[in-house]
């Protein structure tokens, strides 16, 4: 019997379809999947029998569930959700590569040559266990894919016309909490501390970036009403990150009609339909790009240490507001003749012509798990026990209200979804994929589904 496989998702806008269509293509070769929400699916990680587990960070903090998880006998593959547009080497590695989770990670999967050539880069980092393959996110920028969300297309271009979508990343200076920024006052009008944001960062290096980012932020928050006012005829559409503060901008932009804030679904079906992305350092510019979309980089502040490079190259870069509205108003190809911006996302994205990077996830998975993960019968049973513990303790924090993430944040990243919805999506992609087995979606409980082959 294939093993189970544990799609954890944590940012739903940004993970959920992609791995959906992992456990679709997975039922076709006899997986049977479970889905949800990622923090659910970890209290609940001692109840499944030894599985592939596909995490998707691999953090000094991750170490602890990353060590469990191995107790109880799960196959981890690995991949960072973030490694596309990361911060300077040193930097990335504090914050997202943990020289202990390293060590229980059974595969590691690389977007693409640059994610290889950081991971290798690690002092601690096994070079054999790196897999080139892509990221499954990447798939849902395949021209065959555009059907998945042509109705979505439809129902923002009927609601919203030739609309301006402005992305925002500012989740390290209007975070959810002031908890989650770069910096933050400790108390009212107290000293400024270290937030989580800052966390693998030297001080004086999260001080400068908070500086920056929130010196960018002004620069957003000066240009949106500047646009509002420039195309009072035209829907101006403006996507926080999921960690952000949404109603920051809802105050801010407040008083301007054809200005809406929203950042529900995936970002995909946005970017088709609107008619120019607006952005400053965000991984939808790269995905934006792989669409095809006009992109206007707004870079109201240069400064090459704390810019996230990539995503900015990306289209026309603007210093000021007027630039930003000329560019929008005149929509020249922007072109690139010599093909650089399409080798340099070439390195950061594995793409392959023949196959989905689901496909080639999916070829990584064991046709059965080792025999050691069941045998350890000791140390599983100690593992599940300790599970169970740990599920009882963050339940009683969240009761508590002490919890890491409160309710209202969570569902801000995991708005809650139904069977209908699941089974129309799954649905969608074994006709786009021309799969022949069909696959049943249930649900185990609330934030968490299986997906089952027929």
């Amino acid at each position: 019997m294939k093993p189970l496989l544990l799609l954890p998702v944590e940012n739903q806008v940004r993970e959920l379809d992609a791995k959906l269509l992992v456990a679709v293509l997975g039922a076709q070769v006899g997986h049977q999947s479970v889905i949800g929400w990622k923090q659910l699916i970890d209290y609940r990680i001692g109840r499944f029998p030894p599985s592939v587990y596909f995490a998707k960070s691999i953090s000094q903090a991750n170490t602890k569930m990353l060590r469990l998880k191995r107790r109880i006998g799960h196959y981890v593959i690995a991949w960072d959700e973030e490694a596309v547009v990361h911060y300077p080497n040193e930097i990335y590695y504090k914050r997202r590569v943990g020289t202990d989770a390293l060590a229980l990670v059974d595969l590691l999967v690389a977007w693409g040559e640059d994610n290889k050539e950081l991971l290798m880069g690690h002092p601690s980092c096994d070079g054999s266990i790196i897999r080139v393959v892509g990221n499954p996110r990447v798939d849902l920028l395949r021209g065959e894919m555009r059907e998945l969300f042509q109705d979505r297309v439809d129902a923002l271009r009927d609601e919203y016309g030739d609309f301006i979508l402005i992305n925002t990343n500012f989740g390290s200076v209007n975070g959810y909490t002031d908890k989650l920024n770069l910096m933050r006052q400790d108390g009212e009008g107290g000293e400024w501390i270290m937030g989580r944001g800052s966390n693998g960062m030297p001080l004086e290096y999260a001080q400068g970036l908070f500086a920056y980012r929130s010196e960018v932020l002004r620069g957003f928050e000066e240009l949106m009403p500047k646009i509002a006012e420039a195309f009072p005829d035209r829907k101006v559409v403006l996507r926080p990150h999921p960690s952000e503060d949404h109603e920051f901008w809802r105050r801010c932009l407040a008083a301007w009609p054809n200005v809406v804030v929203k950042a529900e679904g995936n970002v995909v079906p946005w970017l088709i339909a609107c008619g120019v992305l607006v952005h400053n350092g965000c991984t939808t510019a790269v995905e934006g790009f792989e669409l095809g979309t006009r992109i206007v980089s707004f870079v109201p502040k240069e400064d090459e240490r704390y810019e996230f490079a990539l995503p900015n190259q990306l289209g026309v870069r603007c210093s000021d507001a007027t630039a930003v509205i000329d560019a929008i108003a005149n929509p020249v190809a922007d072109r690139d003749p010599s093909g650089a911006r399409r080798k340099l996302v070439d390195r950061f994205i594995h793409e392959a012509d023949d196959e989905l990077a689901a496909e080639r996830v999916l070829f990584l998975v064991p046709g059965r798990l080792p025999l050691a993960r069941w045998r350890r019968l000791p140390i599983r049973v100690a593992g599940m026990v300790h599970a169970e513990v740990r599920m009882l303790v963050k339940r009683f924090q969240r009761k508590a209200g002490v919890a890491r993430y409160s309710e209202s944040f969570m569902r801000q990243r995991f708005p809650e979804l139904d069977v209908p919805t699941m089974q129309k999506k799954a649905d969608r992609m074994l006709r786009i994929t021309n799969s022949e087995r069909g696959v049943r979606v249930t649900q185990r409980e609330r934030d968490l589904f299986e997906i089952s082959p027929c």
